[in-house]
């Protein structure tokens, strides 16, 4: 028989003492039987010693698109979600079209990615930074941009952002992306929850270029902190960012996610298929009678665009 040395700590051994002083059995006793029916579990069910999440495979996981959102569910219940946006000729280079401050370049590239990851319920854990410039001083200014944006949200800069900067070469324009990794448990996830009658509510105004910065002063457009607000609503069904392709086109895509018609309403003064650029509107669905309840929740323009059918 070989004898094995084992280290335990006081709580174990003071359990096993009670065990042994119950049934009438040594210490060692108690701790020889428990191994062997632990042995014996490990041998006909190996899985118990594995999480369940390294057990799946690719084939397993579930792979699902809404706009520019990734949803990857697991079968353990749980999703990655990932969102991504990039930027060209903005920034403060001499060739940019758009002349801003890298610092703004970045607050609004991690706003439009944050605000995607966190509008379908997921909590955004990562934030990569992929900057065609170079690191002093453009980059460093888009970064402090991304960090800023990013604790709106509580999030720890030097934690949760990895960052790549362009320093072999000298640029004279500025490009840059960002790409937002979120967690969520599949059950909290808001996808899908559009229910047929829903009015679908513009949150705030669609901006692009130049337009953006004046209306963020004027409260004109949806951010980060609308995002949140909404999704902490129960009467709130979905939420969708709106880019570059419209607030026309997001509603079809809600429509579409919930196998749904769309019936656009007369918007007047807002251009259903003008770009939105750095998700300057947010869409919510909601029940049509809840609607004072969203313009009483949120200090942003709202306007009723359309009907789930």
């Amino acid at each position: 028989m070989e004898i094995v040395n084992v280290r335990l700590s006081e709580k174990i051994a003071v359990d096993i003492d009670k065990l042994a002083k119950s049934h009438g059995l040594s210490r060692s006793e108690i701790i020889r039987q428990a191994l062997t029916i632990y042995l014996h579990l490990v041998e006909n069910i190996g899985v118990m010693l594995r999480p369940l999440a390294f057990q799946v495979k690719p084939a397993q996981i579930e792979y699902t698109r809404r706009g520019d959102v990734a949803i990857l569910k697991v079968p353990t219940g749980h999703a990655i979600v990932v969102g991504s946006t990039s930027s060209g000729s903005v920034g403060p280079k001499k060739l940019d079209h758009v002349k801003v401050k890298g610092y703004v370049l970045g607050k609004f590239l991690a706003r439009v990615a944050l605000m995607d990851v966190a509008a379908t319920g997921a909590y955004p854990l990562l934030i990569s930074a992929t900057l065609g410039v170079e690191k002093e001083p453009t980059g460093r200014e888009i970064i402090e941009g991304i960090r800023g944006e990013s604790r709106v949200l509580g999030l720890d800069p030097n934690q949760v952002l990895m960052e790549n900067t362009e320093d072999n070469f000298e640029t004279a324009q500025t490009g840059a992306g960002v790409t937002v990794i979120g967690f969520a448990n599949e059950e909290e996830l808001r996808l899908g929850k559009t229910h047929p009658g829903d009015v679908i509510v513009a949150v705030g105004k669609p901006k692009v270029g130049a337009e953006v910065i004046p209306a963020e002063v004027k409260g004109e457009i949806a951010d980060l902190k609308s995002v949140i607000q909404l999704s902490q609503k129960s009467f709130v069904h979905d939420v969708i960012p709106v880019g570059t392709f419209g607030i026309g086109y997001a509603a079809r895509v809600l429509a579409h996610g919930v196998g749904r018609q769309l019936k656009l309403a007369e918007t007047g003064d807002i251009d259903l298929n003008k770009s939105a650029g750095p998700a300057t509107v947010v869409l919510v669905t909601l029940n049509r009678e809840k609607v004072d309840d969203l313009t009483a929740t949120i200090q942003k323009p709202t306007k009723i665009i359309g009907e789930i059918i």
